[in-house]
């Protein structure tokens, strides 16, 4: 058995229904000696560390299962980190799953490559169907501008922010690092990507999807559901990375990436609570966080004005009940990108 090219962490929080989805893909005999995955069970209580000690006895030396109590998506990525042995790290949710048309040439491309970031496009399915809906970050329009099969400094990659699910990293990157996720948080996948950003120096594109996320659970984060459930900590993640921001990221290159991915969760959570029901408690939350980011961070409030946010403080947010109901009702395509995960 060679040197494990991947680690692949596996956030598994009673995925019983979905894990073995996530998990075939990976027993493949002409990939298995290279992966090293990681099922992290975060206290689950269905039956999804039995299904992850089935696979580890049937094909050890591949699947490892690590429990820990309860501690959130966060902690399980902590603990996928601080474990992983593979050259690579990349993220899987125990709900999602992995191409296995492309997974051999994707180790085969990591073998190859010493890139600190790994970029390659993800697929979004129907949970109900199965079928797909869209191929994101496909080697096309702005992507094509990027040499493949070839390293590149990411200080070259104007406005180049990935997504989570795009990302496969050097794992001495994160472990020298030392780069930890807040835990018992959600949304800390911006988190995840910009720390990681902020330590890479290099990037490289292999043009086929790797990673194929589910869509359209009531219970993501982003359903309406979760907005409504879990606003507060989209905030305080964003306070986080603000704070990280002014503290951490010393490079210019990398302060303009912050500054386009802060901004654009700065307005996602204007309308985060633009979606909650209008109450005085969450209108005293607004206006103490426009009143945050205007004394703290100056250069984001400035940049926040839109008209509904332009009108809210021109009124004192007097207006918020109506704003908010005219936000969400007449913007229907923004509705369905918050509410359905696209």
């Amino acid at each position: 058995m060679g040197e494990k090219i991947l680690s692949v962490s596996i956030a598994a929080y009673n995925v019983a229904s979905t894990l073995e989805e996530a998990l075939i893909p990976f027993t493949d005999e002409k990939i298995r000696d290279s992966v090293d995955v990681m099922i992290v069970d975060d206290g689950s209580k269905d039956e999804t560390a039995e299904i992850a000690l089935r696979y580890e006895k049937t094909f050890p030396g591949t699947f490892r299962l690590l429990t820990k109590e309860n501690g959130g998506w966060g902690s399980t990525l902590n603990v996928g980190m601080k474990n992983a042995c593979g050259k690579y790290f990349k993220q899987l949710d125990g709900d999602d799953y992995y191409s296995r048309e492309n997974l051999e040439d994707f180790l085969k491309f990591l073998g190859e490559t010493e890139a600190d970031l790994v970029y390659s496009p993800f697929v979004t399915f129907d949970d109900a169907t199965g079928g797909i809906i869209r191929i994101l970050g496909a080697y096309s329009g702005y992507y094509s501008f990027f040499p493949l099969n070839k390293t590149i400094p990411l200080s070259e990659c104007d406005n180049f922010i990935p997504a989570m699910h795009a990302i496969t990293v050097k794992t001495d990157v994160l472990q020298q690092n030392k780069i930890s996720i807040m835990e018992h948080c959600f949304y800390t996948d911006v988190e995840y990507v910009l720390k990681t950003y902020n330590m890479c120096r290099t990037v490289t594109f292999f043009e086929k999807p790797i990673y194929y996320y589910r869509l359209a659970r009531n219970g993501q984060s982003m359903s309406q559901t979760g907005v409504r459930k879990h606003y507060n900590d989209h905030q305080r993640m964003l306070m986080s990375m603000m704070e990280y921001y002014q503290k951490k990221v010393t490079d210019e290159h990398t302060k303009k990436i912050f500054e386009k991915r802060l901004l654009e969760v700065c307005n996602m959570q204007y309308i985060f609570y633009f979606a909650l029901k209008t109450t005085p408690k969450h209108k005293r939350e607004l206006r103490n966080f426009d009143r945050i980011l205007k004394q703290n961070y100056p250069f984001f409030y400035n940049q926040i004005n839109g008209r509904q946010v332009s009108l809210l403080r021109k009124t004192s947010f007097c207006g918020y009940g109506l704003v908010s109901w005219q936000k969400m009702k007449k913007d229907k395509r923004l509705k369905q990108n918050i509410f359905e995960g696209v």
